[in-house]
C-alpha cells in the first residue's frame, strides 16, 4: 500500500500544478464513476476516462489544480479528501470546491477511480470496502 499512495501523492503533486498528463498509475481497463456531481459520468477503460478528463478540463481557464488535503487507507484502497480550484471558461467566474476520490489498486495500478462531491458519502464507500 505505501507504493500506491507514493504513487497518488506523486499524481497529486502534478494536479497541484495543473499538469495531468500522470498516465502511467492506470490499469487500461480502470472504471470511472462519478457520484453527487450533476449528470453521472461512467468510463469503462483508461482511454475513456482521459476523453472524461478532458471534456471536464475544457470547461475551465488554466491553471485548474486538484489538490490532495488527507489521504485515508484501508486494503487496496485510498480515499484522497480533494480541493479544487478554478476559473470559468468564457464566464471567469472562480469556483472552488472540496469533494473526494476513492481509488482501488491491483498489483500498484489504478483499476477504479471513483469521483465524491460528499466527503461523508465517500468515506461510506471507503468502509463498505
Amino acid at each position: 500500500m505505501a507504493e500506491s499512495l507514493e504513487k497518488l501523492e506523486s499524481l497529486y503533486e502534478d494536479w497541484g500544478r495543473g499538469d495531468f498528463s500522470h498516465g502511467e498509475i492506470f490499469d487500461p481497463e480502470m472504471v470511472t464513476e462519478t457520484f453527487g456531481m450533476g449528470e453521472p459520468i461512467r468510463a469503462d477503460s483508461y482511454d475513456g476516462f482521459v476523453t472524461v478528463m478532458r471534456d471536464w478540463l475544457r470547461a475551465w481557464e488554466r491553471p485548474l489544480t486538484i489538490e490532495a488535503e488527507e489521504f485515508l487507507a484501508s486494503g487496496e484502497r485510498i480515499l484522497a479528501l480533494i480541493h479544487w480550484t478554478g476559473r470559468g471558461k468564457g464566464s471567469g467566474a472562480p469556483l472552488e470546491a472540496r469533494g473526494a476520490h476513492l481509488w482501488t489498486f491491483r498489483e500498484g495500478l489504478v483499476v477504479r477511480l471513483e469521483v465524491y462531491r460528499d466527503r461523508d458519502e465517500a468515506r461510506a464507500a471507503l468502509e463498505r470496502g
